[in-house]
């Protein structure tokens, strides 16, 4: 499990809040129904689950809980149109429903509507002010709009609420890296280390921050874990290459991209990268190949072109040379097309 799976937490908890109030409100034949939604839901059968809701709201159409917990199975099944119809008619029928305010807004912004998600967020605190996981739900949505000064507000006030709340530190450290606050992100990355230490996503998000303020030795360590947890996060491996480079350790770096290719191997950009350690390490055919690699995978691809010509120069075939600078100038590559002129004035 590479990431915090917030959203998928947040409407397990509202299912919870919901089911609660719903059962000390209904009587007893109803209570029975909506007990086997609960289970259905918890299996995940979302199909089944919203099937038996619709049968609860068919003998009466007044209970909120129902509509809501309706949203969630609907929501959970990739019908987010039809969630938000039903936290809709659950806060028509209920306007101080803060849990569907805010799974309304989880939907909201799972379907990038990220101001209309801070309209249900804000309202949701307005009926209770007490509620972490809906200043974490707000955060996320401001930065999804790129205000991530506001975001982190929103965070903090997540983790007044709720000291030791993961995922709003994760989502805190995601906003500073934004803003270049490195340092700061660091803190929040290590904070959710301290409470979730068999996640990889922080151990990753920490060593991008120490290699951007140029601490590679310290950002490989937090690589190395994130991997150790993971052994196929991709990122992970590629941005343990970018710090070995850095350290000049090429062989390394060459390893990660050989691992990380047989993880992507449809990826362009990674037969790419990889060429130019290759250069670095003055295996020129091999740079040719995974040139010619990463153009076979993208068909306009200016800069393999540009160095995989600059190669076949080096390795004394001038008119493989030319004819791959011409396309690369062709594609719009402003250096494909000067070094096609000096090429070509000799």
């Amino acid at each position: 499990m590479k990431t915090f799976t917030l959203c998928l937490l947040i409407l397990l908890m509202m299912q919870t809040v919901s089911q609660t109030t719903m059962a000390a409100a209904t009587p007893s034949g109803e209570n029975e129904h909506l007990m086997t939604a609960a289970v259905k839901f918890r299996k995940g059968d979302f199909s089944g689950a919203a099937e038996v809701y619709t049968q609860a709201l068919k003998a009466d159409s007044s209970l909120s809980e129902a509509y809501n917990n309706r949203g969630l199975c609907k929501a959970a099944s990739g019908d987010a149109e039809g969630a938000v119809a039903d936290y809709s008619e659950a806060i028509r029928i209920d306007p101080s429903m803060t849990a569907a305010y805010n799974n309304r807004g989880l939907a909201l912004m799972g379907a990038g509507r990220y101001r209309d998600a801070i309209s249900d967020f804000d309202r949701a605190l307005r009926v209770n002010a007490v509620q972490a996981e809906v200043y974490n739900n707000l955060g996320m949505a401001r930065a999804g709009l790129g205000d991530h000064t506001a975001a982190l507000d929103d965070f903090a006030a997540a983790i007044a609420l709720k000291p030791f709340y993961p995922e709003a530190f994760y989502n805190s450290g995601c906003s500073r890296q934004s803003l270049n606050d490195h340092e700061g992100a660091i803190r929040d990355f290590l904070k959710i280390i301290s409470l979730r230490p068999a996640y990889a996503e922080p151990f990753y998000r920490c060593g991008l921050s120490r290699a951007a303020t140029g601490d590679h030795k310290a950002a490989l360590m937090d690589y190395d874990r994130a991997i150790s947890i993971s052994p196929d996060y991709c990122e992970a491996i590629v941005d343990r290459a970018l710090s070995r480079i850095r350290m000049r350790n090429f062989s390394g770096a060459l390893a990660d991209y050989d691992r990380a290719i047989s993880l992507q191997s449809d990826n362009p950009e990674l037969y790419y990268n990889r060429a130019l350690i290759k250069v670095k390490l003055n295996d020129y055919p091999g740079a040719v190949t995974d040139c010619a690699t990463a153009i076979d995978r993208r068909e306009r691809y200016p800069e393999a072109l540009f160095l995989k010509g600059i190669m076949l120069g080096e390795l004394g075939d001038r008119d493989a040379m030319l004819a791959d600078l011409q396309r690369s100038a062709a594609a719009g590559y402003a250096p494909a097309g000067k070094m096609l002129k000096k090429a070509r004035g000799r």
